[in-house]
Formats: C-alpha cells, structure tokens, sequence
C-alpha cells in the first residue's frame, strides 16, 4: 500500500479507482497471478500499485482503465449472466482466453487492454515496493532477488544470492 492509501474498516481507499473499480481489478489480478502455495497478486498488493500508478506516472491510462473494466464487467454480464466477481474461476478464465484473444467483441481493442492491464499487475508484484506494490517484498522473494544493495562480497559473484531481500527507503540498508 502507498503512503497515500490507507486502511479504512479493513478496505483499501484508493486514490483514483472507484471501489467497485478497484474490486473488478482485484479480480483481474487475481486470476493473472493467482495465490496458490505462494501469494499472488493480491497479497503482493498489485492493485494499489496500479492505482498509484493510474494517479501520478500512468494518468494518462485512467480514462482507458474505466473504460475497459466497465467494458469487461459488460461482457462478463453478456456472456456469463453475472459480474466477473461473482464468476468462478474457470469462467473468469474462459473470459480473460478471449479478452486476451482479442474475441471479447464488446471491449474496445480487447487483446491491447489485457496486455496492458497485465503488465500493471505484474509491475505491481515484482517492481521496487516505494510505488505501491510488492508488499512485504513477496514478488522478490518468489524469483529469489535480494533486492537492491550496494554492493555484493566477492562471494556472491556469478552465483544466487541467498541474503533476505532489502528494499530502499524501508528502514534496511
């Protein structure tokens, strides 16, 4: 979660994205990394990262994020009978196959958006935590990064790196 977002009653109050917004994409997240034996998307807090994101570095995007997630939710209705929450997982995947296929007829340049959509999300898990994601540095610790130091012993040259991961301006150094 960003400095900015803060917990009220358990939800997150997000900067740009509506609530109902911001639970379809929570949604999205989940089924493009889904928890399995390890945290996905969600715990790894892509959802607030992309929020952030849509207010400061990626504005631009925000009228395409409303848009595209009103459109998904209209699909998901035609197609389904249901909002995509309340779909399974299977289905929700059946529907993101032709999201991504570019056969979702009713959302506006459908393979472009879940492409873009998916690459936020996986910025949200992997990327540095001072934007807003990869919460207790879960998207680190699944590939084995360290995070960023200043310097490695010679020890550590040409093979993993096996120190618990550090992130900037977190209180580690």
């Amino acid at each position: 979660m960003t400095q900015d977002a803060s917990r009220t009653q358990g939800r997150i109050a997000y900067e740009v994205l509506t609530a109902r917004e911001a639970a379809l994409l929570e949604a999205l997240a989940d089924r493009v990394f889904p928890t399995t034996d390890t945290p996905g998307a969600v715990e790894a807090g892509a959802v607030a990262y992309v929020d952030t994101a849509l207010a400061e570095a990626y504005r631009d995007h925000l009228p395409r994020y409303r848009r595209g997630l009103r459109e998904i939710e209209r699909y998901a209705r035609e197609r389904k009978g249901r909002p995509f929450r309340e779909l399974g997982p299977a289905e929700q995947d059946e529907l993101l196959r032709d999201l991504e296929a570019g056969n979702a007829t009713t959302v506006h340049r459908g393979a472009a958006f879940f492409e873009l959509v998916r690459d936020h999300i996986l910025e949200g898990i992997f990327g540095d935590p001072q934007y807003g994601g990869n919460h207790d540095l879960i998207g680190w610790q699944l590939v084995g990064f360290p995070g960023q130091r200043t310097g490695y012993p010679d020890a550590y040259i040409n093979r993993v790196v096996d120190l618990p991961p550090v992130a900037s301006g977190m209180g580690d150094s």
